[in-house]
């Protein structure tokens, strides 16, 4: 439906250009993948914006050349800094495309949405909207009056029928009572009508001894097909793991590609030593959780789009977009987070993705009846439909009263981040931007204009509660420019870095009182990512590490916060180390001595930590640097975007920018036979693919178990 509707954009306006909104930065990668795909051989140049949380000038140069952008794919966050620059990559937009439109709901990050959005309004009136998710109660009415004036159209549309599944094993150890249980189970969204109970004897031999597991087995045997996926949910990447190697010792071998086997070198390659994933792939099993690196999980996903893969291990980061081509869905567990459960909302949200479309005739969900709770759990689920749309701002409408009263105590705000932080956080982010551009004369009118544009707003159903809500926003506002109108740098640097004020007053003072951080000259990527020298790196990781937005400084009582360590961790990634040799570094992630399991887990556990570490300290890094450097000097930086990509100089990064995997950068950055700054996204991706068979066998990297030839395939697969 997106596609088409570009498509009819473009070709009612042949220079519109779209921004295509997703809500996680795993997603921008998958959704460029596709449209570049379907698209360009229409001529349209589809484009991305870096995962790197600031703009850096690569990306500057690059998103500001002369090479057109017609359909650009970014995070809010990153879209909400380029409109905030008025950048010329978002100058003149004919229509935003949101997809996963139901995470206008989620906490800080459904607030910081549903503001961008409201600014959008305001800036870009003519733009058109379009809004994608498998749910939104209640949308066709709210979205017409919010977004559209009154002026939209709803279309009701599903890749397929969904068939719930609810099913049982009765079966004793002699085999005297050898049943499968299964019950088709009434949906308030499918047409398919619930039947009975249904009693089949068991057709296989099933191993295990849990009924789950037993539950598990059975559905993996039955219901697998010849090029179809069957996505097993799980509760955290230990789970699933240790249910990939279940199903690894359940199914036969399996007929895999080249491109499978290549991906399982290419992950042993990048680690160092054998891992999970590597190991359970040999049978068309793959997982899919937050203890894989980016291109670990690109890869894996190419797979799956392929048909390669049969069984899909994942958490429920699958629920916030990461959308696979699944015909099955096995629900192993309905908990989410450390101590959440599963809502309606994020059941239907994975539910929905079972059954391909122009694949299946339905897709299957399948929930394990193991025990009363589980039955029940599963049922409540089901009988609930989605939640109707909400705003996350409605909070500070709730609670006007409490919040009006603690604006009049010394420590309120802070008592107020800490019991409203989903939504005050981005409101006085906002608020502080509009201090900052306004030069503190922004008209407390102009704030009751933005927010008559907001959702919360909209939903308001009469004129007293509307005018309540715009009052306490205005009351907020008030209070930000009283308390720090008179500290306008801080103002200018918390707006710049997305740092609240009293972490930008912070850190300010950390760096007048530290010479080692003032000086601009340890500033330099040479002295920065220096092996020899890696407390001059430490003595700016101490500062960001406490702040509340990156919490870089968390650790377990057993294995404390040490600045010196992270500074080691962060200069042998950004040196090119392997993972593993890298997790060795640290006393929770070193696995000399430990047997496999422990291994593996403690190498799923770092690269997740590592995942942390690079986006914390990067964003940390820029925040501190602009701080030293002043806000000009600051744009010329790369110290941010080398942190997070993991490469120590620029022209590897900019081949990091385009896909290249880190070991493979350093070598690409050989190739280029011109000034970097000569180069935009699409002549780079141009030079790869003019390089020849005998250019990749000179451009495998040197502690590489690939050879040139399977780099090349890595490429053509990640370089789009």
């Amino acid at each position: 439906l997106a596609e088409f509707n570009i498509i009819v954009t473009k070709a009612l306006r042949a220079d519109a250009k779209i921004v295509y909104i997703v809500p996680s930065r795993a997603l921008v990668n998958q959704i460029y993948f596709d449209l570049k795909t379907d698209l360009e051989p229409l001529d349209f140049a589809i484009e991305k914006t870096s995962s790197a949380i600031e703009i850096d000038p690569t990306e500057d140069s690059f998103l500001s050349g002369d090479d057109k952008i017609d359909v650009l794919v970014s995070t809010p966050e990153k879209l909400d800094l380029l409109i905030r620059r008025k950048h010329p990559s978002v100058d003149d937009v004919s229509m935003f495309i949101l997809d996963e439109a139901h995470t206008i709901q989620n906490g800080e990050r459904g607030a910081k949405l549903e503001l961008l959005l409201a600014i959008l309004r305001r800036e870009r009136p003519n733009a058109k909207y379009m809004l994608l998710s498998p749910f939104i109660k209640n949308a066709d009415t709210v979205i017409t009056e919010w977004l559209g004036g009154g002026n939209s159209i709803a279309i009701d549309w599903k890749p397929s029928e969904k068939l719930l599944l609810g099913i049982d094993t009765k079966i004793t150890p002699t085999l005297t009572k050898n049943e499968i249980h299964l019950e088709v189970l009434h949906s308030p969204y499918e047409s398919i009508k619930p039947i009975g109970k249904t009693i089949i004897k068991n057709p296989y031999i099933l191993e295990s001894k849990g009924t789950k597991d037993k539950i598990l087995e059975f559905s993996i045997k039955h219901f697998s097909e010849k090029e179809k996926t069957l996505l097993v949910l799980c509760y955290g990447k230990g789970t699933a793991n240790t249910r990939a190697k279940f199903i690894y010792d359940k199914v036969n071998q399996f007929n895999i590609n080249d491109d499978v086997k290549l991906v399982k070198k290419f992950i042993e390659d990048e680690v160092g030593r054998q891992t999970t994933l590597s190991r359970v792939i040999e049978k068309g099993i793959v997982t899919h959780h937050s203890g894989m690196s980016d291109e670990t999980k690109l890869l894996v996903e190419h797979l799956i789009r392929e048909k390669q893969i049969k069984f899909v291990c994942a958490t429920t980061t699958i629920a916030e977009g990461v959308n696979f081509p699944v015909s099955t869905v096995f629900f192993d567990d309905y908990r989410k987070g450390r101590d959440r459960k599963l809502d309606s909302n994020d059941f239907w949200n994975i539910a929905g993705r079972a059954g391909r479309t122009l694949v299946d005739n339905y897709g299957k969900i399948i929930l394990p009846f193991n025990s009363d709770a589980n039955e029940n759990s599963a049922k409540s689920l089901i009988n609930k439909s989605a939640n109707e749309l909400t705003s996350v701002l409605a909070e500070l409408f709730e609670n006007a009263d409490k919040i009006e009263q603690k604006l009049k105590d010394v420590d309120g705000l802070k008592d107020l981040f800490r019991d409203y932080s989903d939504s005050l956080s981005p409101l006085i982010q906002y608020f502080v931007h509009l201090l900052t551009v306004g030069e503190n004369e922004y008209f407390v009118s102009e704030i009751e204009d933005l927010f008559k544009d907001s959702l919360e707003y909209c939903l308001l159903d009469t004129p007293e509660k509307k005018e309540k809500f715009i009052s306490i926003c205005k009351s907020i506002y008030l209070h930000i420019q009283s308390k720090y109108q008179s500290q306008g740098g801080a103002l200018s640097f918390a707006d710049k870095t997305g740092f609240s004020v009293p972490s930008v007053l912070r850190v300010m003072t950390a760096a007048s009182q530290n010479p080692d951080i003032n000086d601009l000259s340890s500033w330099s990527k040479e002295q920065l990512f220096n092996n020899q020298n890696p407390d001059n790196l430490a003595e700016k990781i101490k500062v960001i590490a406490a702040l509340r937005e990156t919490k870089l400084g968390i650790e377990s009582s057993d294995n404390p916060f040490n600045a010196e360590l992270y500074a080691k961790i962060i200069i042998d990634w950004v040196k090119g180390q392997k993972l593993g040799n890298i997790s060795d570094l640290h006393p929770a992630y070193n696995s000399q001595g430990k047997d496999e399991n422990e291994t593996e887990r403690r190498m799923t556990e770092f690269v997740k930590k590592m995942n942390e570490i690079r986006f914390k300290a990067s964003w940390g890094l820029s925040a501190l640097e602009g701080i030293v450097r002043g806000n000009e000097d600051i744009k010329d930086s790369h110290i941010p975007s080398l942190v997070y990509f993991g490469v120590d100089n620029e022209e590897a990064l900019a081949f990091r920018m385009i896909g290249a995997p880190r070991a493979l950068s350093f070598s690409l950055q050989n190739i280029l036979d011109k000034s970097l700054n000569e180069y935009s996204y699409k002549s780079l991706r141009s030079r790869v693919n003019s390089l020849t068979n005998s250019d990749w066998d000179g451009l495998k990297p040197s502690n590489s178990s690939l050879s040139g030839m399977e780099w090349k395939r890595i490429s053509e697969i990640l370089i789009r």
